[in-house]
Protein backbone atom coordinates (compact mmCIF):
# COMPACT_ATOMS: atom_id res chain seq x y z
CA UNK A 1 0.00 0.00 0.00
CA UNK A 2 1.52 3.41 -1.02
CA UNK A 3 0.76 5.66 2.13
CA UNK A 4 1.91 8.92 0.81
CA UNK A 5 -0.49 11.61 2.45
CA UNK A 6 -0.08 15.40 2.84
CA UNK A 7 -0.15 16.54 6.05
CA UNK A 8 -3.59 18.19 6.33
CA UNK A 9 -4.29 14.48 5.03
CA UNK A 10 -2.76 12.87 8.12
CA UNK A 11 -4.60 15.27 10.46
CA UNK A 12 -8.14 15.20 8.20
CA UNK A 13 -8.07 11.12 9.00
CA UNK A 14 -6.56 10.97 12.60
CA UNK A 15 -3.32 9.53 11.88
CA UNK A 16 -1.46 9.14 15.31
CA UNK A 17 1.62 8.37 13.85
CA UNK A 18 3.59 9.24 10.89
CA UNK A 19 7.18 9.58 8.98
CA UNK A 20 8.27 12.59 7.55
CA UNK A 21 10.87 11.74 4.60
CA UNK A 22 12.97 14.78 3.13
CA UNK A 23 13.42 13.73 -0.33
CA UNK A 24 16.24 17.23 -0.69
CA UNK A 25 17.93 15.14 1.93
CA UNK A 26 17.73 12.13 -0.10
CA UNK A 27 19.11 13.93 -3.23
CA UNK A 28 21.62 15.65 -1.14
CA UNK A 29 22.87 12.44 -0.06
CA UNK A 30 22.89 10.55 -3.93
CA UNK A 31 25.01 13.83 -5.29
CA UNK A 32 27.20 13.32 -2.09
CA UNK A 33 28.09 9.59 -2.80
CA UNK A 34 28.26 9.97 -6.46
CA UNK A 35 30.68 12.59 -5.88
CA UNK A 36 32.72 10.37 -3.68
CA UNK A 37 32.77 7.72 -6.44
CA UNK A 38 35.49 8.13 -8.74
CA UNK A 39 33.47 8.69 -11.89
CA UNK A 40 31.53 5.58 -11.18
CA UNK A 41 27.71 5.30 -12.04
CA UNK A 42 25.37 5.77 -8.86
CA UNK A 43 22.51 2.84 -8.92
CA UNK A 44 20.34 4.25 -6.17
CA UNK A 45 19.15 1.19 -3.99
CA UNK A 46 15.11 1.49 -3.44
CA UNK A 47 14.52 -2.12 -1.85
CA UNK A 48 11.93 -2.91 0.72
CA UNK A 49 10.11 0.13 0.14
CA UNK A 50 12.95 2.03 -0.50
CA UNK A 51 14.41 1.01 3.37
CA UNK A 52 11.25 2.12 4.43
CA UNK A 53 11.01 5.74 3.57
CA UNK A 54 8.73 4.73 0.29
CA UNK A 55 8.39 4.41 -2.93
CA UNK A 56 8.18 5.82 -5.64
CA UNK A 57 9.05 9.16 -4.11
CA UNK A 58 12.18 7.98 -3.16
CA UNK A 59 13.41 6.43 -5.99
CA UNK A 60 12.34 9.77 -8.08
CA UNK A 61 14.48 12.16 -5.48
CA UNK A 62 17.60 9.35 -6.01
CA UNK A 63 17.14 9.88 -10.16
CA UNK A 64 17.26 13.54 -9.58
CA UNK A 65 20.12 13.73 -7.07
CA UNK A 66 22.26 11.99 -9.69
CA UNK A 67 21.57 8.30 -10.08
CA UNK A 68 21.58 6.36 -13.40
CA UNK A 69 19.65 3.15 -12.13
CA UNK A 70 17.81 2.06 -9.41
CA UNK A 71 17.91 -1.38 -8.07
CA UNK A 72 15.30 -3.58 -6.25
CA UNK A 73 15.03 -7.00 -4.49
CA UNK A 74 11.76 -8.59 -6.05
CA UNK A 75 9.80 -7.57 -9.76
CA UNK A 76 7.01 -6.33 -8.08
CA UNK A 77 8.78 -3.60 -6.64
CA UNK A 78 10.02 -2.73 -10.15
CA UNK A 79 6.67 -3.30 -11.61
CA UNK A 80 5.42 -0.87 -8.73
CA UNK A 81 8.31 2.05 -9.59
CA UNK A 82 7.30 1.42 -13.66
CA UNK A 83 3.20 1.91 -12.58
CA UNK A 84 4.62 4.92 -11.15
CA UNK A 85 6.48 6.32 -14.13
CA UNK A 86 9.87 5.68 -13.87
CA UNK A 87 11.46 5.39 -16.92
CA UNK A 88 15.02 4.37 -15.85
CA UNK A 89 16.99 1.53 -15.68
CA UNK A 90 15.63 -1.27 -12.64
CA UNK A 91 17.60 -4.09 -11.95
CA UNK A 92 16.05 -6.92 -10.25
CA UNK A 93 19.16 -8.11 -7.84
CA UNK A 94 17.90 -11.92 -7.57
CA UNK A 95 16.43 -14.29 -10.33
CA UNK A 96 12.46 -14.66 -9.76
CA UNK A 97 10.54 -17.87 -10.14
CA UNK A 98 9.73 -18.20 -13.88
CA UNK A 99 6.05 -17.15 -13.65
CA UNK A 100 7.67 -13.55 -13.38
CA UNK A 101 9.94 -13.32 -15.96
CA UNK A 102 7.06 -12.14 -18.56
CA UNK A 103 6.06 -9.08 -16.13
CA UNK A 104 10.24 -8.54 -16.05
CA UNK A 105 10.75 -8.37 -19.61
CA UNK A 106 7.39 -6.79 -20.90
CA UNK A 107 8.55 -3.85 -17.81
CA UNK A 108 11.39 -3.61 -19.37
CA UNK A 109 13.47 -4.60 -15.94
CA UNK A 110 16.99 -5.83 -15.82
CA UNK A 111 17.25 -9.41 -14.58
CA UNK A 112 20.40 -10.83 -12.79
CA UNK A 113 21.77 -14.11 -13.44
CA UNK A 114 23.33 -16.98 -12.07
CA UNK A 115 21.96 -20.67 -13.23
CA UNK A 116 22.13 -21.28 -17.06
CA UNK A 117 18.72 -22.72 -16.48
CA UNK A 118 16.70 -19.19 -15.31
CA UNK A 119 18.76 -17.38 -18.59
CA UNK A 120 17.95 -20.09 -21.12
CA UNK A 121 14.08 -19.37 -19.67
CA UNK A 122 14.76 -15.45 -20.07
CA UNK A 123 16.51 -16.03 -23.25
CA UNK A 124 13.97 -18.17 -25.06
CA UNK A 125 11.01 -15.24 -23.30
CA UNK A 126 13.34 -12.71 -25.24
CA UNK A 127 13.43 -14.55 -28.54
CA UNK A 128 9.75 -14.73 -28.84
CA UNK A 129 9.16 -10.90 -28.19
CA UNK A 130 12.41 -10.24 -31.00
CA UNK A 131 14.02 -8.91 -28.62
CA UNK A 132 17.77 -9.01 -27.52
CA UNK A 133 17.51 -8.37 -22.97
CA UNK A 134 20.26 -6.97 -20.97
CA UNK A 135 21.29 -9.49 -18.37
CA UNK A 136 23.94 -9.00 -15.71
CA UNK A 137 25.82 -11.86 -14.10
CA UNK A 138 26.06 -12.51 -10.55
CA UNK A 139 29.05 -13.98 -9.16
CA UNK A 140 29.75 -15.19 -5.89
CA UNK A 141 32.98 -14.17 -4.69
CA UNK A 142 32.87 -15.08 -0.63
CA UNK A 143 29.42 -14.17 0.48
CA UNK A 144 27.72 -17.34 -0.26
CA UNK A 145 24.50 -16.03 -0.89
CA UNK A 146 23.39 -16.27 -4.67
CA UNK A 147 26.00 -15.89 -7.90
CA UNK A 148 27.72 -18.46 -9.98
CA UNK A 149 31.22 -19.72 -7.73
CA UNK A 150 34.06 -17.10 -9.75
CA UNK A 151 36.06 -20.76 -11.07
CA UNK A 152 32.80 -21.27 -12.75
CA UNK A 153 32.02 -18.13 -14.47
CA UNK A 154 33.79 -17.73 -17.41
CA UNK A 155 32.16 -20.70 -18.42
CA UNK A 156 28.38 -19.40 -17.40
CA UNK A 157 29.63 -16.30 -19.10
CA UNK A 158 30.19 -18.10 -22.47
CA UNK A 159 26.72 -20.07 -22.34
CA UNK A 160 25.40 -16.55 -21.91
CA UNK A 161 26.95 -15.06 -24.72
CA UNK A 162 25.84 -17.98 -26.85
CA UNK A 163 22.16 -17.23 -26.07
CA UNK A 164 21.90 -14.30 -28.84
CA UNK A 165 18.68 -13.16 -26.77
CA UNK A 166 21.00 -12.41 -24.05
CA UNK A 167 23.40 -9.69 -23.93
CA UNK A 168 25.69 -9.55 -20.81
CA UNK A 169 26.33 -6.26 -20.01
CA UNK A 170 27.20 -6.36 -16.59
CA UNK A 171 28.65 -8.73 -14.01
CA UNK A 172 28.73 -8.07 -10.36
CA UNK A 173 28.95 -9.14 -6.99
CA UNK A 174 28.43 -7.87 -3.46
CA UNK A 175 30.61 -7.80 -0.32
CA UNK A 176 30.24 -9.36 2.98
CA UNK A 177 32.10 -6.45 5.55
CA UNK A 178 32.57 -3.57 3.28
CA UNK A 179 31.47 -1.96 6.77
CA UNK A 180 34.91 -2.38 8.32
CA UNK A 181 37.20 -0.71 6.56
CA UNK A 182 40.51 -2.33 5.68
CA UNK A 183 38.74 -6.01 6.00
CA UNK A 184 41.33 -8.80 4.90
CA UNK A 185 38.31 -10.66 3.58
CA UNK A 186 37.26 -7.32 1.12
CA UNK A 187 40.80 -7.57 -0.03
CA UNK A 188 40.02 -10.97 -1.03
CA UNK A 189 36.99 -10.41 -2.48
CA UNK A 190 38.41 -7.48 -4.59
CA UNK A 191 41.31 -9.45 -6.13
CA UNK A 192 39.08 -12.32 -6.69
CA UNK A 193 36.74 -10.40 -8.62
CA UNK A 194 39.23 -8.85 -10.57
CA UNK A 195 40.73 -12.35 -11.27
CA UNK A 196 37.18 -12.89 -12.53
CA UNK A 197 36.74 -9.65 -15.13
CA UNK A 198 40.28 -10.78 -16.51
CA UNK A 199 39.23 -14.51 -17.04
CA UNK A 200 36.28 -12.80 -18.93
CA UNK A 201 38.04 -10.40 -21.01
CA UNK A 202 40.05 -13.54 -22.06
CA UNK A 203 36.93 -15.41 -22.95
CA UNK A 204 35.90 -12.45 -25.15
CA UNK A 205 33.36 -11.31 -22.47
CA UNK A 206 33.68 -7.82 -22.21
CA UNK A 207 30.29 -6.40 -19.83
CA UNK A 208 29.81 -2.29 -19.98
CA UNK A 209 29.29 -2.57 -16.44
CA UNK A 210 31.05 -4.06 -13.88
CA UNK A 211 29.86 -3.19 -10.02
CA UNK A 212 31.16 -4.29 -7.02
CA UNK A 213 30.64 -1.71 -4.17
CA UNK A 214 27.51 -1.21 -1.66
CA UNK A 215 27.21 2.21 0.29
CA UNK A 216 30.11 1.23 2.62
CA UNK A 217 32.55 0.41 -0.21
CA UNK A 218 31.65 3.38 -2.16
CA UNK A 219 32.21 5.58 1.06
CA UNK A 220 35.44 3.69 2.00
CA UNK A 221 37.25 1.59 -1.23
CA UNK A 222 38.07 3.63 -4.20
CA UNK A 223 39.36 -0.18 -5.99
CA UNK A 224 35.93 -0.89 -5.49
CA UNK A 225 34.48 1.78 -7.23
CA UNK A 226 34.86 0.48 -10.66
CA UNK A 227 31.62 1.19 -13.55
CA UNK A 228 29.16 1.63 -11.47
CA UNK A 229 28.33 1.73 -7.37
CA UNK A 230 25.57 0.63 -5.48
CA UNK A 231 23.94 2.75 -2.89
CA UNK A 232 21.17 1.93 -0.81
CA UNK A 233 21.40 3.06 2.93
CA UNK A 234 23.91 5.52 2.63
CA UNK A 235 21.67 7.25 0.04
CA UNK A 236 18.92 7.61 2.66
CA UNK A 237 21.60 9.53 5.22
CA UNK A 238 22.09 6.35 7.57
CA UNK A 239 25.42 4.95 8.35
CA UNK A 240 26.38 1.53 7.07
CA UNK A 241 28.91 0.84 9.67
CA UNK A 242 29.97 2.51 13.13
CA UNK A 243 33.65 2.84 11.43
CA UNK A 244 32.06 5.02 8.90
CA UNK A 245 30.13 7.18 11.20
CA UNK A 246 30.71 11.13 10.16
CA UNK A 247 33.03 10.47 6.79
CA UNK A 248 30.77 12.13 4.27
CA UNK A 249 27.97 15.01 4.81
CA UNK A 250 25.14 12.66 4.90
CA UNK A 251 21.51 14.01 6.01
CA UNK A 252 19.43 11.15 8.03
CA UNK A 253 16.14 11.64 5.53
CA UNK A 254 13.53 10.15 7.88
CA UNK A 255 11.61 11.17 10.91
CA UNK A 256 8.79 9.29 13.01
CA UNK A 257 6.71 11.31 15.17
CA UNK A 258 3.35 10.39 17.25
CA UNK A 259 0.85 12.28 18.98
CA UNK A 260 0.46 12.17 22.94
CA UNK A 261 -3.17 11.40 23.60
CA UNK A 262 -3.04 11.18 26.75
CA UNK A 263 -1.71 12.28 30.30
CA UNK A 264 -2.52 11.25 33.92
CA UNK A 265 -1.15 11.53 37.12
CA UNK A 266 -0.15 8.28 39.03
CA UNK A 267 1.16 8.19 42.47
CA UNK A 268 4.82 6.28 43.76
CA UNK A 269 4.37 3.01 43.73
CA UNK A 270 1.63 2.42 41.14
CA UNK A 271 2.90 0.18 37.56
CA UNK A 272 2.61 1.13 33.93
CA UNK A 273 2.01 -1.19 31.44
CA UNK A 274 2.12 -4.98 30.57
CA UNK A 275 3.36 -7.03 33.48
CA UNK A 276 3.59 -3.96 35.94
CA UNK A 277 7.22 -3.63 35.27
CA UNK A 278 7.88 0.17 35.47
CA UNK A 279 6.95 1.56 38.81
CA UNK A 280 6.97 5.19 39.65
CA UNK A 281 9.46 6.01 42.34
CA UNK A 282 7.13 9.40 42.88
CA UNK A 283 4.13 11.26 42.27
CA UNK A 284 4.66 11.73 38.52
CA UNK A 285 2.70 12.39 35.16
CA UNK A 286 2.41 10.04 32.86
CA UNK A 287 2.09 10.44 29.16
CA UNK A 288 0.62 8.01 26.70
CA UNK A 289 2.09 8.32 22.67
CA UNK A 290 0.11 6.28 20.34
CA UNK A 291 2.73 4.37 18.69
CA UNK A 292 3.66 0.95 18.97
CA UNK A 293 5.33 -2.18 17.54
CA UNK A 294 2.65 -2.33 14.86
CA UNK A 295 4.17 0.69 13.75
CA UNK A 296 7.49 -0.57 13.78
CA UNK A 297 8.39 1.05 17.41
CA UNK A 298 10.01 -2.03 18.46
CA UNK A 299 8.84 -4.00 21.84
CA UNK A 300 12.47 -4.69 23.17
CA UNK A 301 12.51 -0.86 23.45
CA UNK A 302 10.56 -1.05 26.55
CA UNK A 303 12.90 0.88 29.43
CA UNK A 304 15.34 1.53 26.80
CA UNK A 305 14.40 3.82 24.27
CA UNK A 306 14.50 7.82 24.33
CA UNK A 307 11.75 10.13 22.50
CA UNK A 308 11.57 13.83 22.54
CA UNK A 309 8.90 16.01 23.20
CA UNK A 310 9.80 19.49 22.92
CA UNK A 311 13.39 18.79 22.56
CA UNK A 312 13.88 17.02 25.85
CA UNK A 313 14.59 13.52 26.04
CA UNK A 314 12.20 10.63 28.08
CA UNK A 315 12.65 7.10 28.73
CA UNK A 316 9.97 4.51 27.35
CA UNK A 317 8.36 3.57 30.70
CA UNK A 318 7.19 0.34 30.93
CA UNK A 319 6.10 -1.84 28.05
CA UNK A 320 5.58 -0.74 24.42
CA UNK A 321 2.15 -1.98 23.20
CA UNK A 322 1.12 -2.88 19.33
CA UNK A 323 -0.20 0.81 19.30
CA UNK A 324 0.80 2.89 22.39
CA UNK A 325 3.78 2.97 24.99
CA UNK A 326 4.12 4.93 28.16
CA UNK A 327 6.46 8.39 28.99
CA UNK A 328 7.20 9.26 32.89
CA UNK A 329 7.37 12.87 32.37
CA UNK A 330 7.35 13.80 36.14
CA UNK A 331 6.06 17.05 36.58
CA UNK A 332 6.81 18.23 33.18
CA UNK A 333 3.91 20.43 31.62
CA UNK A 334 3.54 17.75 28.72
CA UNK A 335 -0.33 17.18 27.83
CA UNK A 336 -2.51 15.35 25.59
CA UNK A 337 -1.86 16.77 21.43
CA UNK A 338 1.93 16.77 22.04
CA UNK A 339 4.42 15.58 19.18
CA UNK A 340 6.80 13.16 20.29
CA UNK A 341 9.61 12.35 18.00
CA UNK A 342 10.59 8.69 18.09
CA UNK A 343 13.39 9.10 15.41
CA UNK A 344 14.67 12.20 13.71
CA UNK A 345 15.51 15.90 15.25
CA UNK A 346 13.61 18.05 18.02
CA UNK A 347 14.74 21.16 18.81
CA UNK A 348 19.00 20.90 19.59
CA UNK A 349 18.89 16.97 20.05
CA UNK A 350 17.99 14.15 17.84
CA UNK A 351 17.25 10.25 18.32
CA UNK A 352 19.13 8.14 15.33
CA UNK A 353 17.98 4.76 13.69
CA UNK A 354 21.58 3.79 14.98
CA UNK A 355 20.57 4.35 18.36
CA UNK A 356 17.27 2.21 18.62
CA UNK A 357 19.58 0.08 16.35
CA UNK A 358 21.68 -0.43 19.30
CA UNK A 359 19.24 -0.75 22.17
CA UNK A 360 17.33 -3.50 19.83
CA UNK A 361 20.44 -5.00 18.95
CA UNK A 362 19.77 -5.18 15.38
CA UNK A 363 20.90 -2.38 12.57
CA UNK A 364 19.79 0.81 11.51
CA UNK A 365 18.54 -0.34 8.26
CA UNK A 366 16.01 -2.77 10.24
CA UNK A 367 14.72 -0.29 12.02
CA UNK A 368 13.50 1.93 9.21
CA UNK A 369 12.39 -1.18 6.63
CA UNK A 370 10.19 -2.01 9.15
CA UNK A 371 7.85 0.68 9.44
CA UNK A 372 4.88 -0.72 7.79
CA UNK A 373 2.21 0.26 5.95
CA UNK A 374 -0.13 1.94 8.00
CA UNK A 375 2.23 4.34 9.24
CA UNK A 376 1.85 7.21 6.40
CA UNK A 377 4.44 9.55 4.99
CA UNK A 378 4.78 12.46 4.29
CA UNK A 379 6.89 13.59 1.87
CA UNK A 380 9.04 17.26 2.37
CA UNK A 381 10.62 18.61 -0.22
CA UNK A 382 9.51 17.17 -3.45
CA UNK A 383 10.80 19.52 -5.70
CA UNK A 384 14.74 19.51 -6.33
CA UNK A 385 15.42 23.17 -5.14
CA UNK A 386 18.05 25.00 -2.46
CA UNK A 387 16.49 22.48 0.17
CA UNK A 388 18.90 19.88 -1.25
CA UNK A 389 22.16 21.94 0.04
Amino acid sequence: MDMSLTRAEVEERGHPVWAEVDLGAIRHNVRTLAAHASGAELMGVVKGYAYGHGNPQSAIAMLQGGATRLGVARVAEGLHLRQAGVAAPIHVFTEPPPGAITAMLDHDLTPTVYTEAFARVVSDAAKERGRRVPVHLKVDSGMHRVGVPAEDVASVARSLVAMEALEVEGVWSHLAVADVPNHPFTRMQIDLFQKTLEELDTAGVKPRYRHLANSAATMSDPDTHLDLVRCGIASYGLWPGRDLLGILDLRPALALRARVNMTKVLEAGDGVSYGLRYSLAQRSRIATVTAGYADGYDRRLSGRGDVLIGGRRYRVSGTVCMDQFMLDVGEDDVEAGSIATLIGDDADDAVRAEELAVHVGTINYEVTTRIPSRVPRIFLNETAGGDDG
